[in-house]
């Protein structure tokens, strides 16, 4: 490793081809499967809304299933739930980076804690270098954390990227010991890798109104190799947008930095000569030439550059959308997740409900317009803050809905709808838990793990439970039964059935095994054998 990536740590084990799956597997070591006390009891006073299993010490949230209809995809579900509060008592069950089936089962869980003092943010999947992979960040965030920063800035934090096996191959720390945003790493076909960094700058801000020995914070996106660490690009927010420009007013008291713009997107053309960033503080979205860094076109914001119908305008400055998050572009223009506010005055709003816009863009006229009907959610919700719109394969649209902070209530949905804005699906996270973002994504999962079972008694009724935390190949399970360990014999065949299947048996064992069984039929993992 190179001077140059002394911020990139790269543990690469062969674990990209499926090659060496079967080595590595069969060197694979699991501990025995066991019933475990929570680790912070506190948990328990939540105990409906959080999964518990015999196979599994782990103890992931619930969502609940409020509508699901034919022709929703069926694809995994990539949610992180974790808690704004600061009180650790609020957070259902342990947050993490977390893959659900449509019935809202867990696929795979990681807990990072119990207690909400480390958060996940934008857990999803990518290709890198031809291969998909799991990347989200972890770390502390200010609002959670004590701390003078602005609520949302990093205290702490890193990207984290995994295999297909669930190892980590990679860590992406900021250089030179600044924070690295937590809203987005983006992967390019190339094998680099966009982010934000951010860096609190001392300034006079008395011709804002704030105090004339203030701070504001910028944010410097920045390409690198990933491979090398070494920069491709970097592009510094404060000389291209005024802080004139922001809508939040600067802070009066000299010791809070200014959130000037907080950006919280970035997506890359294909042939990865603009790159689109959206900064929530501003109201605006910006296309940036990757030759020069120049701004080709800004819509939103106090420079608006596009005329809006009418009918879409919600809030001052003929604006569209307000603190809006997760812009992307599309075929015609962009799309997006406008959150319409629950900010500070004088621009607080909300300018109406949380909604996803998808907008035809005609950049030589300057001129914009739907490209399909606007979502709203069903109640309407008022996201404060997050949010997230996927244009899916299918023609349906997935979205994340943010933090919503409704008079009375704080909660997260996600839900699908078809290109007519028909639901399809919908979801609400467990009691106060939001998550960052969400996606329906396809995904193979192959842990090198051991699967895992255990042996209870229900009911007077022998019963094995069987799982294997991260499979998705998995579709039946093979129950085996003997007087020995070494006198095992096939008993029966069940369908797999969520996270966790109980099998029922009259088998006197008193040792058993289970072994997943794969759509061709064949064995693609054993447990050890429990009793």
């Amino acid at each position: 490793m190179t001077s140059r990536a002394d911020w990139l740590t790269r543990t690469f084990r062969g674990l990209f081809e499926s090659a060496n799956r079967a080595s590595v597997l069969r060197k694979a070591r699991s501990a025995p499967p066991r019933l475990e006390a929570l680790e912070d009891r506190k948990l328990l006073a939540h105990g409906s809304e959080f999964w518990s299993f015999a196979t599994a010490s782990f103890h992931p949230m619930k969502v609940n299933v409020l509508t699901l209809k034919p022709g929703a995809s069926q694809n995994p579900i990539f949610v992180a739930p974790y808690d704004q509060s600061p009180d650790p008592s609020r957070l259902v069950g342990q947050d993490g980076p977390l893959i659900m089936d449509s019935q809202g089962n867990p696929i795979w869980f990681k807990p990072i804690s119990n207690n909400n003092s480390k958060q996940v943010f934008d857990f999803n999947t990518e290709t890198l270098r031809g291969k998909p992979v799991l990347i989200w960040w972890q770390g502390t965030i200010a609002g959670i954390a004590p701390s003078n920063l602005p609520p949302g800035s990093v205290l702490t934090g890193q990207f984290v990227i995994y295999n297909q096996h669930y190892k980590p191959i990679m860590t992406v720390k900021a250089p030179n010991k600044v924070g690295l945003d937590l809203h987005e790493l983006q992967i390019t076909n190339q094998g680099n890798a966009y982010f934000f960094t951010t860096k609190v700058v001392k300034a006079n801000l008395s011709a804002y109104g704030g105090p004339a020995n203030g701070s504001y914070v910028d944010a410097i996106l920045q390409e690198i190799n990933l491979r090398t660490g070494k920069p491709l690009f970097t592009w510094d927010m404060a000389k291209h947008v005024p802080l004139a420009d922001s809508y939040i007013p600067a802070p009066t008291n000299p010791g809070q930095p200014w959130d000037v713009y907080h950006v919280n997107s970035i997506d890359v053309s294909p042939d990865g000569s603009q790159i689109l960033v959206s900064a929530r503080s501003t109201w605006g979205v910006y296309d940036i030439q990757r030759r020069g860094g120049g701004i080709l076109w800004q819509i939103g914001g106090k420079h608006n550059q596009f005329a809006i119908p009418p009918s879409l305008v919600t809030g001052p400055d003929g604006s569209a959308f307000q603190y809006q998050h997760d812009a992307r572009f599309t075929a015609g223009g962009i799309s997006l997740f406008d959150d319409a506010g629950l900010a500070a005055p004088p621009n607080g709003g909300p300018f109406g409900p949380s909604r996803v816009l998808n907008l035809n863009l005609d950049v030589a006229n300057h001129r914009a317009g739907l490209a399909s009907p606007v979502i709203y959610h069903t109640p309407a919700l008022y996201a404060n803050s997050q949010g997230n719109s996927q244009n899916l394969g299918n023609g349906n649209m997935f979205v994340g809905w943010g933090s919503d902070s409704a008079p009375g209530q704080l909660s997260s949905y996600y839900s699908q709808y078809a290109a007519d804005g028909t639901v399809l699906s919908d979801y609400v996270l467990a009691g106060q838990d939001i998550s960052y973002r969400a996606f329906s994504q396809p995904w193979v999962g192959m842990p090198l793990t051991k699967p895992s079972a255990a042996v209870l008694n229900v009911n007077g009724q022998q019963t094995v439970f069987a799982s294997w935390n991260g499979s998705t190949q998995t579709v039946s399970w093979e129950l085996l039964a003997g007087s020995s360990r070494g006198r095992m014999s096939p008993v029966s065949v069940t369908t797999r059935s969520g996270f966790e299947t109980a099998i029922t048996t009259t088998a006197a064992g008193p040792y058993y095994e289970v072994k997943a069984i794969n759509e061709a039929g064949q064995v693609i993992g054993t447990s050890q054998v429990v009793r």
